[in-house]
């Protein structure tokens, strides 16, 4: 038998009997109760589980449609099944349109049980379809929280192209687009561009809109800009059709990822990478023509020193003129010296790298480098100050006085330079930081630009002129020696960068100025002197100044000068190139070290300035002096001089 729980509401006990005869009848095994009223009623449905309800249609206190109304407030979905005698058609459609599953006569019982029987298989029916709606419910709820856990922004549209799926990493977008925004609106309207960022992205090419045509996008570059984002972002789009099981696409699905940062930060190092390789073409520049010119320096300071011996055989007013003409060709070659001195400033390779910096010295390099851009827009002005040295890195912070000097020329039309100053000061500034500032008489900006001037990509120059990367690669230098950079301008009042740096506790240096030419140490006696370097031209030129005091041995090879030692020769001087192909002049120190200590001793390292971090930790690892290139000649002798005692 099946058992079969009935709830019924009746007052009558004997109709209820006959109703429930019936039931076992039909072959049903019954848990049953009765009720009368509407809180009797509510009782049991609150405490037993019912598989139908039979109600009466008439009770003294109670009626079907009572009931009815009492079990759909329950929330029970059961078989509602009326057994009357006295109810009518028109009543029994009332029932039935108010939810009742059927009616009965009481005294033809017989439609009573396929009544139950299709009343459960009705209200199973319910049941499960309101199970699969709430599964679906489920899954369209854990949809929209996965959809909108994905920080990229992701579309979805139907294969007409209206919107049907956005998430919230989407809602800028959402805001600027109605419901029913067809795919090629998607993200037009957010102001989309070409990686030129100028040319907007055909309707035709969007990522959804060649979905729906079946392709598939990978990797799509484009740039969103519009007046709720004036600098832009750039955006990869990958984008997919949505098709159904027999092929037919019915949507498509676009993922846009900001990659603003990422671009940002391979252009920030692809912007150093850049700086790198310029620093070392300076270097390895310096280095070439640090060797020549060195020759140059020589044997134009020799020719000075000669030229007054000559004056008999030439006439006084021919020695006059030679000697104007060596003159002008020394302060020529002085000026190069000076420009390869602060090439250096910008070469070198410890860039992270900080220390104890003369910031006036370091400002006046990056001068003299921007010299040219300056003069044809305005006049230069020095206000220095005498200050401690500042804790920086040299290298660096003369590529933030560069590119600020720059700018500042950059701001001023050319042609004007008489009625435009750009000024360069270095002061102590309030708690003791060094303050080094670039004011110019430019066409200054508003103040929108200027909160936004240290932002990446920002720039104000045109497109294809600026990379936007300057002012914030100086932002983050400043920031890295723990200094601060601060800007004021006004449109039409020109611009000031004020950079603070903390200051050393170490004592004021001097002023930079022209080393003067060291006095000449005469030689308490004759020595014999190596020269080992393989720019030929300046080895004849050492030769040549030191010729007349010392026994000078030129070798233009050091594997060369250490077998010669190795064999025995003695030298009071070794003068010897630091970088050289084959064997370098670190090279020949350690076999000296090894077949002569005395010898190694007794070397001077002349250097060209483009030192591999090998060589800076050998340079400070040994006694040994040293002497950059290009060197006075007088320098040159007293140093010798000096050794040969």
């Amino acid at each position: 038998m099946t058992l079969l729980r009935a709830l019924i509401v009746e007052d009558s006990p004997e109709d209820a009997e006959l109703t429930l005869g019936a039931l076992r009848r039909g072959g049903y095994e019954l848990v049953w109760e009765r009720v009368e009223t509407r809180d009797a009623m509510l009782s049991a449905l609150r405490d037993r589980e019912w598989d139908v309800v039979l109600s009466d249609y008439h009770l003294p206190a109670f009626s079907a449609l009572g009931a009815l109304a009492t079990l759909q407030e329950s929330g029970r979905d059961l078989p509602f099944i009326i057994a009357s005698g006295t109810i009518g058609e028109d009543v029994a459609v009332e029932a039935l349109k108010a939810g009742a599953d059927d009616f009965v006569v009481k005294g033809r019982l017989a439609r009573l049980i396929p009544a139950i029987e299709r009343g459960m298989r009705d209200a199973e029916g319910r049941r499960r379809h309101r199970e699969a709606e709430g599964e679906l419910a489920r899954s369209a709820r854990l949809l929209r929280l996965v959809v909108d856990s994905v920080p990229d922004r992701v579309a979805v549209v139907d294969a007409d192209g209206r919107l049907a799926l956005r998430n919230a990493a989407d809602e800028q977008l959402a805001s600027r687009a109605s419901a029913d925004t067809v795919a090629s609106a998607w993200p037009q309207q957010a102001g989309l561009f070409l990686s030129d960022r100028t040319t907007p992205c055909p309707p035709d090419q969007l990522p959804l809109v060649r979905a729906l045509r079946g392709d598939a996008v990978d990797g799509a570059v484009l740039f969103e800009r519009d007046e709720r984002s004036p600098q832009g972002t750039w955006l990869t789009v990958n984008a997919r059709p949505v098709r159904e099981g027999d092929g037919r696409i019915v949507g498509a699905v676009a993922v846009a990822r900001d990659t603003t940062r990422e671009r940002q930060a391979q252009e920030q190092l692809l912007q150093s990478e850049r700086m790198a390789s310029v620093g070392v073409l300076a270097a390895g520049l310096a280095h070439e023509i640090n060797n020549p010119l060195a020759a140059v320096v020589a044997n134009v300071e020799l020719c000075i020193s000669q030229v007054g011996g000559l004056r008999e055989r030439i006439g006084e007013t021919e020695a006059v003129e030679v000697l104007a003409s060596l003159e002008d060709a020394r302060e020529a070659s002085q000026r190069m010296r000076q420009i390869l001195k602060d090439l250096k400033v910008f070469s070198r390779g410890e860039d992270e790298r900080t220390g104890s910096i003369d910031v006036a010295r370091t400002l006046d390099s990056a001068i003299r480098m921007a010299s040219n851009e300056i003069r044809h827009r305005a006049e230069l002005v020095r206000l220095y100050q005498a200050v401690p040295p500042a804790q920086g890195n040299e290298s660096r912070l003369g590529q933030v006085f560069l590119n600020l000097l720059v700018n500042a020329a950059q701001a001023i039309p050319e042609g004007r330079a008489a009625d435009n100053e750009i000024r360069a000061s270095v002061a102590v500034a309030a708690g003791g930081r060094i303050m080094v500032e670039i004011r110019d008489t430019g066409t200054g900006m508003a103040p929108d630009i200027v909160q936004r001037l240290f932002t990446p990509f920002f720039t104000t120059k045109p497109v294809g002129v600026g990379t936007g990367l300057g002012l914030s690669i100086c932002h983050r230098i400043v920031g890295s020696m723990g200094g601060e950079i601060i800007v004021e301008s006004a449109v039409g009042k020109g611009t000031a960068f004020r950079v603070l740096l903390p200051a050393t506790p170490e004592r004021t240096p001097a002023r930079p100025a022209d080393t003067p030419a060291a006095p000449r140490a005469a030689a308490t006696r004759r020595g014999r002197v190596l020269v080992v370097d393989d720019e030929v031209a300046l080895a004849k030129s050492i030769r040549r100044i030191l010729s007349r005091d010392h026994d000078v041995v030129v070798i233009t090879a050091a594997q060369d000068a250490a077998a010669q030692i190795s064999g025995g020769e003695r030298y009071d001087v070794i003068l010897c190139d630091l970088m050289m192909p084959t064997m370098t002049g670190m090279d020949l120190h350690e076999a000296l070290l090894r077949a002569a200590p005395e010898q190694a001793a007794r070397m001077i390292f002349l250097t060209g300035g483009a030192f591999t971090e090998s060589a800076r930790a050998f340079l400070s690892s040994v006694a040994n002096a040293r002497l950059d290139k290009p060197f006075d000649p007088a320098e040159l002798r007293a140093l010798v001089n000096d050794h040969v005692r």
